[in-house]
């Protein structure tokens, strides 16, 4: 009985480091560009497995059913953090392009006030105009998309309170 509680416990010793070894080795592989590519173009052509495997061998892309559900996951795991950092930092953005107009056309006035020549003053006056035509949709394309931000944000509270 002792020999044989060896001989499992070494058979588990091994099946242990070969499991750790290769995921391991599954992170360590990175997914070139290339191969990223004709897996993003196989998901937008919305390709069953099959089709997706048969259209990365004519491009001369051998990979496993397995190793193709893998680089899938990778992709949308980046496709989720790229949506998470754009749902953050797209409301600073927007901040940051109605100051720029606002600063754009505090400078116009100044540059229109120190001018002497006609026809910088009518190019200036051209430029502020289109700055302030531009600047409301700004604001309101800036307010729509905080208002959106927001009831999403509330929408994931009560899903996260419901599902709990």
């Amino acid at each position: 009985m002792i020999s044989n509680t060896r001989v499992i416990l070494w058979y588990y010793s091994i099946w242990r480091d070969v499991i750790f070894s290769k995921s391991h080795l599954l992170f360590m592989v990175e997914i070139t560009e290339n191969t990223k590519n004709l897996v993003t173009s196989c998901m937008i052509q919305r390709l069953s497995t099959n089709e997706a495997l048969d259209y990365l061998k004519e491009n001369r892309i051998d990979i496993s059913e397995r190793t193709y559900r893998r680089y899938k996951e990778e992709i949308l795991k980046q496709k989720n953090k790229l949506k998470s950092y754009s749902q953050k930092f797209v409301e600073i953005e927007q901040f940051k392009k109605i100051e720029t107009q606002k600063n754009i056309l505090h400078e116009c006035w100044e540059m229109l006030k120190k001018t002497e020549k006609i026809t910088e003053k009518i190019s200036i006056m051209k430029m502020i105009r289109e700055v302030s035509d531009e600047f409301p949709n700004t604001v309101w394309a800036a307010n729509y998309y905080g208002s959106r931000m927001k009831s999403l944000r509330e929408r994931k509270k009560r899903y996260k309170a419901a599902s709990f």
